[in-house]
C-alpha cells in the first residue's frame, strides 16, 4: 500500500479497536440502565416474553448474518489493501444481498414458527393460552427486525473493513439511543396512559428493534454521501478491471460458511439454556413459576451486567479483522503478534476488574441495579455470572483472531467441543449446585474454548504467552485488592441492600470512585498500564484535559 493510502486509513489498531470498544460500551451502557425502568414497568415475571425471545432472535440473527458482515470487513481490507476498488465496491453490493436475502429468510422462519417456538421457551408445559399467545405475538413482531437488521450489518461490515471504526462505533450508540427511547415511551404510555397489561412492554420493545436499526441505516446513507463518494471516484480512475464475481463469491463463503458455523456453535450456552433450563429444574422439583423467574433473571438480568466487560472482546474482535487480514496480506508476522499482544493486554486490563466485582460484590451490584424482590435468586447467580463475564469476553475474542488468520476448521471444531461441553454438564452442574449450575457449565464450557484456542494462536505466531500470563496475574492480584474498599465499608456496618437504591447507589459510587483509584494507582506503579496503551496514564490524562 502506498504512504497517501496508508495515512488515509488513518486510525492504529489500538486506537482504532477502543474507538469501537468506547462506541459498543456506551450503547451497552445504554442498554443496561434502561432495563431497571422497563422493569419497573413490565414487572419481572412479564420480563421472560422479553428474555426468551431475544435468546431465538439472537440465535436466528447470528444465522442469518453471521459470517457474512466478517467476510464484508476482511475482503474489503483486503482488496483495499491492494488498491482494488472496483472489487471492494463489488464486495459490498454482494454482502448486502447476501444479508437481505439471508435476513428475509431468518424472518420468514420466525414468523411461521413462532408459535412451536414459544411453547418451547415457555416450558411447553402447564400454559394458559394467554401466556402462548403473547409469546407468539412478541415472536411474529421481532421478525420484522430479523429482515431490517442484517443490512445494518452490511453497512457495519463495509466501514470495518475500511478501518472506519468511528462510524462503526457511532452507529452502534445511534441504534440503542432510537431503540431505547422508543421501548421507554412506547411502554410508559401504553401500560401508564392506556393502562395496558405491563406485558405490552414487550411488544414494544421489539418494535423499537427494528426502529433503532433503521435509524442506523439513515445514519450510514448520510455517511455514504461523503466517504463512499471518493472510493467510487477511485474506483473509476482504476485500470484493472475487478476480481471476478465467482472468485469474489467464492472467498465470500470460504469466509461465510465457518463463521456462520461458529455462529451457532458460539450461541449454545444460549441455545441450551433456553431449551432446558426450564424443564431441567422443574425435573429437580422447581415450580414452573420459580423456573421462568430464575431463567429471566439469568438471561436478562445478569446478562445485561456481564455484557459490560465483553464490550472490549466486541470491540477488539471488530478492530481485529481489518487490521490482523491486512497484517496477514503484507506476511508481517511482527505486526500480527503485535496486534494479538495488544489485543489481549486491553481485554485483560478493563475485563478482569469489572468481572471481579461482579462477582465479589454481587448483592450490592444486583441490589442497586434490580431491587430486592428477588435479590436472593439474583446475588447468586450474579455471583457465578461474574466469572462467566470473564469467559464470555475472551471466548469471541479468541474466536474471531481464529477464523481471521484463517484457522477455520479449528475454530469449529474447538467451538464444537465447547458445545459438548456445555451439554454434558448442564445437568449433572445443575443437580450439584442448583440453578447457578446452568451458569457455571457456561464458563466451563467458555474456558475449554479459550484454552484450545490460546495454544493454537500462540503456536501459530509465537505469541509471547508467558509475558501475557504474568501480566493476567498481576492484574488479577490487583482486582482483588480494588475489592477491598468494598470489605472495609461492609464491616463498618454498611449493608448497600439495606437502604434505598438511591442511597445505595450513591454510596457505592463513593466507594467504587476509591477502588477505581487502587486499580489505576497499582496497574500505573507496575507498569501494567503503560504496556497496555504504551504509554502511561498520566500522559493519557493530560491529554484528554487539553483536548477537552
Amino acid at each position: 500500500m502506498s504512504e497517501k493510502m496508508k495515512k488515509e486509513v488513518g486510525q492504529s489498531f489500538l486506537a482504532g479497536s477502543l474507538t469501537s470498544t468506547a462506541g459498543i460500551f456506551i450503547a451497552k451502557l445504554i442498554g443496561l440502565f434502561y432495563i431497571i425502568p422497563f422493569k419497573e414497568i413490565v414487572g419481572q415475571q412479564n420480563m421472560v416474553f422479553f428474555s426468551a425471545s431475544y435468546d431465538y432472535y439472537a440465535l436466528l440473527l447470528q444465522i442469518s448474518g453471521s459470517g457474512i458482515p466478517f467476510a464484508i470487513a476482511a475482503l474489503v481490507a483486503k482488496y483495499y489493501a491492494k488498491e482494488d476498488y472496483k472489487t471492494v465496491l463489488l464486495v459490498r453490493r454482494l454482502g448486502t444481498g447476501i444479508l437481505m436475502t439471508s435476513g428475509f429468510v431468518m424472518a420468514m422462519f420466525f414468523l411461521l414458527m413462532s408459535g412451536p417456538l414459544a411453547s418451547r421457551a415457555l416450558g411447553g408445559h402447564n400454559l394458559s393460552a394467554w401466556e402462548l399467545g403473547t409469546m407468539q405475538n412478541v415472536f411474529a413482531l421481532l421478525a420484522l427486525a430479523l429482515f431490517i437488521v442484517p443490512i445494518l450489518y452490511s453497512y457495519r461490515g463495509y466501514y470495518q473493513g475500511l478501518k472506519e471504526m468511528r462510524a462503526y462505533a457511532g452507529s452502534q450508540v445511534l441504534e440503542q439511543v432510537g431503540r431505547v427511547a422508543f421501548i421507554l415511551v412506547a411502554s410508559m404510555i401504553g401500560v401508564y396512559v392506556f393502562k395496558m397489561h405491563p406485558s405490552f412492554g414487550a411488544y414494544a420493545s421489539v418494535i423499537g428493534t427494528s426502529l433503532g436499526a433503521i435509524l442506523a441505516i439513515f445514519y450510514f446513507a448520510y455517511f455514504d454521501t461523503k466517504r463512499n463518494k471518493k472510493l467510487v471516484r477511485l474506483a473509476k480512475k482504476q485500470k484493472r478491471e475487478a476480481v471476478s464475481y465467482q472468485i469474489v463469491l467464492k472467498e465470500f463463503l470460504m469466509y461465510a460458511i465457518p463463521f456462520f458455523v461458529t455462529a451457532i456453535l458460539g450461541n449454545s450456552q444460549i441455545l441450551v439454556n433456553t431449551n432446558l433450563f426450564v424443564s431441567v429444574n422443574q425435573s429437580l422439583g422447581m415450580n414452573h413459576h420459580t423456573a421462568t423467574l430464575i431463567y429471566s433473571i439469568i438471561q436478562t438480568n445478569c446478562d445485561k451486567l456481564t455484557s459490560i466487560p465483553q464490550v472490549v472482546a466486541s470491540g477488539f474482535s471488530a478492530g481485529i479483522i481489518p487490521f490482523v487480514t491486512a497484517a496477514l496480506e503484507n506476511q508481517n508476522l511482527r505486526e500480527l503478534r503485535k496486534y494479538l499482544m495488544d489485543a489481549f493486554d486491553v481485554t485483560f486490563f478493563f475485563a478482569i476488574p469489572v468481572s471481579s466485582v461482579l462477582f465479589f460484590q454481587s448483592r450490592a451490584v444486583y441490589y442497586i441495579m434490580y431491587g430486592g424482590s428477588e435479590l436472593m435468586y439474583g446475588q447468586v447467580a450474579l455471583r457465578q455470572a461474574g466469572i462467566l463475564a470473564f469467559s464470555s469476553t475472551l471466548t469471541p475474542l479468541i474466536t474471531s483472531i481464529l477464523l481471521t488468520i484463517r484457522f477455520r476448521k479449528s475454530c469449529i471444531g474447538y467451538l464444537a467441543i465447547g458445545f459438548l461441553v456445555k451439554l454434558i454438564s448442564f445437568y449433572p452442574f445443575t443437580a450439584l449446585f442448583g440453578y447457578s449450575g446452568a451458569i457455571i457449565s457456561s464458563y466451563v464450557s467458555g474456558f475449554t474454548i479459550f484454552f484450545l484456542a490460546f495454544h493454537k494462536i500462540s503456536s501459530y505466531s509465537n505469541l509471547h504467552w508467558k509475558i501475557l500470563l504474568r501480566r493476567f496475574i498481576k492484574i488479577l492480584v490487583i482486582s482483588m485488592m480494588m475489592n477491598l474498599p468494598y470489605y472495609a465499608v461492609q464491616m463498618l456496618g454498611v449493608d448497600f441492600s439495606h437502604y434505598s437504591r438511591a442511597v445505595s447507589l450513591i454510596l457505592f459510587s463513593g466507594v467504587s470512585i476509591v477502588a477505581i483509584m487502587i486499580y489505576f494507582a497499582l496497574t500505573e506503579w507496575t507498569r501494567i498500564s503503560q504496556v497496555t496503551f504504551h504509554r502511561s496514564l498520566r500522559t493519557i490524562l493530560s491529554r484528554m484535559i487539553r483536548r477537552a
